[in-house]
């Protein structure tokens, strides 16, 4: 059976309107103030305003549009930059690690190199890139970062997100947005726009879920990274999420949006929602196969909600350009509603100097081989993210390093080994490294490398999920076109025809569509498709009552004749370039005696095998040390997919703990998104190394730290729990219960902070500059590291304040500063650290403001629970 998932819908298909620089000779023959550069912008917008009619600021703020060819306002393409340049997909560029993986470093002055870098590559493509379809450039605007707080594992899209804690999300968040968008005094370097606002944490019900939160968590724990990157990033985009927030749709919430984002936080950007996000408060989307909020009768009336809210500012769909006009004529909504969501959407466009001659450009010069030269900075930001979760020792001495003068034979094996698994919202690298390759390289020829292939199985297969499909409908949606008809063959013109979001059918007595009057009918299904990853895909169909035809761009895959009376699986493998658009045509004729005529069609994506064959076990004896790279890929946990179990697949510890028995000098390297609940791995396996999904260097960085050039000083962002058990239902938010190392009250399997070393680290001499502080000041504290070890490394020093007062939902403790700090062996540095008072307060729910206690804990450690030092400070 076809196994049922939410359908996703990708912002990164996006392609956003305006913005189109032109050359100085190009924009002189539109002789008018608004392409004046030396005017103010505000003078530029009241000029074009003034110029253009309601329905030309629509197409202005409208993805898919014709912009104003009277004015010379071409379209421009949005994308994607959530760990390197993933747009447009057939130019190579490169891929840092995913972001959990990023935030895991706690290196917020390096995130701020690969913005600025990703940025860079970006402005070489747009100025010196290939044009892209109908005068595109590559995009300047991006909807990056994710920074919805990762509280729950089996949420899938944790890989996107930096952890679990406020702080480390927005401080990650904010380097990112400043590394992107630049220091130049007069232009934006590009645009970024973290999402989803707010609370966006479940991919099983997207489209219609409701997060439940008060006010109280919302200030506290949901909103302090997006104040952040706003207030402190000064982001130019945000985007809201699917969800309803306490039974109101993000994409609508004025309270959200109007009156904190932009009244309280002083946001002055455009806003947009996720893709298609307007369009699912309409009614009727549960039959066409999604599921909205389903609030309003039509388009007219939730564009016109969006524009009397003023929330949205750019429409990802196309109801800004259409039904928004038609909400004004029929005065549900007013011109002047409009009029600032156009203001606001070019005022971001004039920042990025995409009106201006781009011979103003400072980055015009930037050549467009820049876009794969920051493989060093791959590689380092790869090696930080590394964290070292258990270093037992076997036979008296930790197991990592190893040691490559000891060993003749090494085992690599394990369905991740030759894989490199990048995450979600990737680009396409040049020349990356796969654990294997980086192992082989590394040792060279002095050491013989035992590889075994994982084996492959056969998994559900899924319906292809909307943000893989091109071919839309007239609001941007993607879907499947029908074509009925009472030929049995297919033959001549469609008799009718629809739209729908999937290949998922049973018919009995009744037709498929009215226009059917024959027992003897067949519907042909046609969509365009982008593949998520390149790769080896399995296509399948499950049919009854009929024939059917599988083809891919016009030629035949599937083909079945029989008149098969239950339903009947059939599959055929392909390989799919994620560079490519492919045709899927999808055609069942049913045949005149078929008590019933069902289809179901999807694929399986190419994921590593699951099944151990015992190949393993025999390298595994006869090797010095065995390398297990292990771990989930994309095909468990991604946009539109929650994680269905937790740990390992069943498979793969079968597999570990005979090598294990047979080998105790084993390391396991786990490549994942998110955590691995897995309490037998941590009592059996010696050694693990959390490797994430690391991008395009991660084998080199796998080896450099399995053989010690590299000492691992990564951190984890999110608590480790030993079950699924331990946590409360996934769609409750109230982090109270249980939720993060705020509140979470079990034993963890590995604690947030966690991440061990090659060498040993002590704190000491913690100093507070005052032990009584001011409402309006600071806690200015230092503290000494010692590296004790032999070899160089890095620790990171967190400090955590606990309120030694009574309040509501009060957590345990709250990370307020870190610093990762580099030190050589047998030598000190000193840390000096410092936070603001106000950063200590707490939302008083009586008073509906912050408040501030009197007395808090000052905890200085390298883990949450593993606190080394403490004081007390008194607020006056």
């Amino acid at each position: 059976m076809i196994k049922r998932t939410a359908l996703a819908v990708s912002a990164a298909l996006l392609c956003s309107p305006v913005f189109a620089g032109m050359p100085a000779a190009e924009i002189a023959q539109y002789d008018i103030p608004f392409y004046d550069h030396t005017l103010s912008i505000e003078e530029r917008l009241d000029d074009l305003s003034a110029r253009l009619t309601d329905e030309e600021k629509g197409h202005m703020i409208t993805i898919w549009n014709p912009g104003v060819p009277r004015l010379g306002l071409k379209v421009y393409m949005g994308g994607e930059a959530l760990h390197g340049l993933s747009a447009p997909r057939d130019n190579a560029a490169t891929v840092f690690p995913q972001s959990i993986g990023l935030a895991s470093t706690w290196d917020p002055e390096a995130m701020k190199r690969m913005g600025d870098a990703i940025s860079d590559e970006a402005r070489a493509q747009y100025h010196n890139g290939p044009i892209l379809q109908r005068g595109r450039k590559g995009p300047l605007t991006f909807w990056s970062p994710v920074i919805n707080i990762a509280r729950d594992p089996r949420w899938g899209r944790t890989q996107e997100a930096y952890g679990e804690d406020p702080l480390l999300n927005g401080t990650f968040a904010t380097a990112y947005i400043q590394g992107m968008q630049g220091d130049h005094p007069t232009y934006l370097k590009t645009a970024a726009g973290p999402k989803h606002f707010v609370a966006n944490n479940e991919e099983h019900n997207r489209f219609n879920g409701n997060a439940d939160i008060s006010e109280k968590q919302l200030r506290e724990y949901y909103f302090p990274a997006y104040k952040q990157a706003v207030e402190e990033g000064n982001a130019k985009i945000v985007m809201t999420a699917y969800n309803a927030l306490n039974g109101v749709p993000a994409v609508n919430n004025k309270w959200l949006v109007k009156d904190v984002l932009r009244g309280e936080w002083g946001f002055d950007g455009f806003v947009l929602g996720d893709y298609g996000s307007i369009l699912m408060t309409t009614k009727g989307w549960g039959e066409r196969g999604f599921k909205g909020h389903e609030i309003y009768e039509n388009y007219v009336e939730a564009a016109a909600a969006v524009l009397n809210a003023e929330t949205l500012d750019f429409d990802n769909t196309r109801i800004f350009r259409n039904e928004a006009i038609k909400a004004i004529k029929q005065g549900k909504a007013s011109s002047e509603s409009l009029d600032r969501a156009f203001r606001n959407t070019m005022r971001v466009g004039l920042q990025l100097g995409m009106f201006d001659p781009e011979e103003l450009s400072p980055w015009k010069d930037l050549p467009f081989s820049l876009l794969t030269s920051h493989k060093e900075l791959a590689l380092e930001l790869a090696e930080k993210s590394m964290v070292l979760l258990q270093n037992e020792p076997v036979d008296g001495t930790p197991l990592l390093p190893l040691d490559k003068s000891a060993l003749k034979t090494v085992a690599v094996i394990g369905p991740n080994a030759d894989r490199l698994n990048y995450g979600t919202y990737s680009g396409t690298a040049t020349d990356p490294v796969t654990p294997l390759q980086g192992i082989r390289d590394y040792l060279g020829d002095d050491v013989e490398v035992l590889y075994v292939p994982w084996s492959n199985t056969e998994n559900e297969l899924t319906h292809i999920p909307m943000d893989n499909i091109t071919t839309l409908d007239n609001q941007g949606m993607g879907i499947w076109r029908a074509f009925y008809h009472n030929d049995q063959m297919a033959r001549g013109a469609a008799d009718g025809r629809e739209n729908v979001a999937h290949i998922d059918f049973s018919w009995t007595d009744d037709v498929p569509h009215e226009a059917i009057e024959r027992e003897r009918y067949s519907v042909t299904y046609k969509t365009n498709v982008v593949p998520p990853q390149s790769g080896l895909y399995t296509l399948g169909i499950e049919h009854m009552g009929g024939d059917i035809v599988v083809q891919v761009n016009g030629a035949p895959l599937i083909r079945d004749h029989g008149d098969n009376p239950e339903m009947t699986r059939f599959t055929k493998e392909i390989e799919l370039d994620a560079t490519q658009t492919y045709e899927f045509t999808v055609i069942s004729m049913r045949r005149a005696n078929a008590p019933e005529h069902a289809l179901r069609f999807g694929w399986q994506e190419p994921q590593e095998a699951n099944q151990f064959e015992g190949g393993e076990l025999e390298v595994a004896k006869k090797a010095d040390a065995v390398i297990a790279v292990m771990g989930i890929s994309v095909a468990y946990e991604r946009e539109s997919i929650d994680r269905a179990f937790e740990g390992l697949p069943t498979a793969q510890t079968e597999m570990l703990q005979s090598v294990v028995n047979a080998n105790p000098n084993t390391v396991v390297v786990m490549q994942s998104g998110s955590s691995i609940e897995s309490p037998w791995l941590k009592d059996n396996v010696p050694a693990i190394l959390q490797a994430w999904y690391p991008g395009e260097q991660g084998g080199n960085a796998i080896a450099n730290t399995l053989f010690g050039d590299n000492n691992p000083g990564g951190k984890l962002p999110l608590t480790w729990v030993k079950t699924w058990d331990d946590l409360p239902p996934f769609n409750d938010y109230d982090m109270t219960k249980g939720r993060s190392y705020w509140y979470f009250d079990k034993e963890p399997l590995f604690a947030f902070g966690h991440g061990l070393s090659y060498t040993d680290f002590t704190m000491d001499k913690l100093k507070l500059k005052s032990n009584k502080v001011k409402q309006d000041g600071t806690i200015d504290l230092s503290v000494r590291v010692k590296n004790t070890g032999k070899v160089d490394g890095d620790e990171v020093v967190q400090v955590y304040v606990h309120d030694k007062f009574d309040r509501s939902d009060k957590p345990k403790q709250r990370l307020k500063a870190f610093e990762r700090v580099s030190v050589k062996a047998g030598k000190s540095e000193t840390v000096n650290l410092s936070i603001d008072v106000a950063d200590l307060a707490y939302w008083d729910e009586k008073t509906k403001n912050w408040a501030l206690g009197d007395r808090y804990e000052i905890r200085v450690g390298n883990a949450s629970d593993n606190i080394k030092l403490t004081d007390t400070v008194r607020v006056k």
